[in-house]
């Protein structure tokens, strides 16, 4: 397995990654990459980890309590995988039932369903799409007792968790 490396998207040598994209997926996925991280306003940028192949981040948000929402976005173009970008919304926390496995939200984009609507474009338009969703994910609500309340999940412990 070859090791991987992290750090904002724009020193990722995305022809690397994926050297079977065209121009225009990689200027995609560098646009909306961009756009995420003006949307994390303080936050941001985002730091990504990549490997040939696959490209991944995680944004972390936290409240006072330690409750804490994650967002993230996967591209996997890797051998053996069903090629697409993927986000999500979790929470995360020391509650007693399914201790840090909240997932809220997935959106998944796989490449063969867009073959024949972006020829030429699949990846970089997979990654547009989940990124404006996990745009829109960042931008409202952040706090994770919202999220919570969306998904019908129980609250959180009432004290922290050791070591989280």
């Amino acid at each position: 397995m070859t090791a991987s490396h992290h750090g904002p998207l724009a020193e990722a040598p995305l022809q690397q990654i994926f050297p079977e994209a065209g121009k225009g997926d990689l200027e995609l996925i560098r646009l909306e990459g961009a756009r995420m991280d003006a949307a994390l306003g303080p936050m941001g940028p985002a730091r990504w980890e990549w490997e040939p192949g696959a490209l991944y981040t995680d944004i972390t948000v936290c409240d006072a309590t330690g409750d804490r929402v994650e967002y993230w976005l996967q591209v996997d173009c890797s051998e053996g995988t069903g090629a697409g970008a993927f986000a999500g919304v979790s929470v995360a926390c020391g509650c007693a039932e399914n201790h840090e496995t909240h997932l809220v939200h997935t959106e998944p984009v796989y490449l063969t369903e867009l073959t024949s609507l972006y020829e030429g474009t699949e990846l970089g338009m997979a990654f547009t799409f989940v990124a404006w969703e996990l745009v829109g994910w960042i931008k409202n609500p952040t706090e994770p007792a919202a999220w919570r309340s969306r998904k019908g999940l129980p609250a959180p412990r009432a004290t922290a968790v050791p070591g989280h």
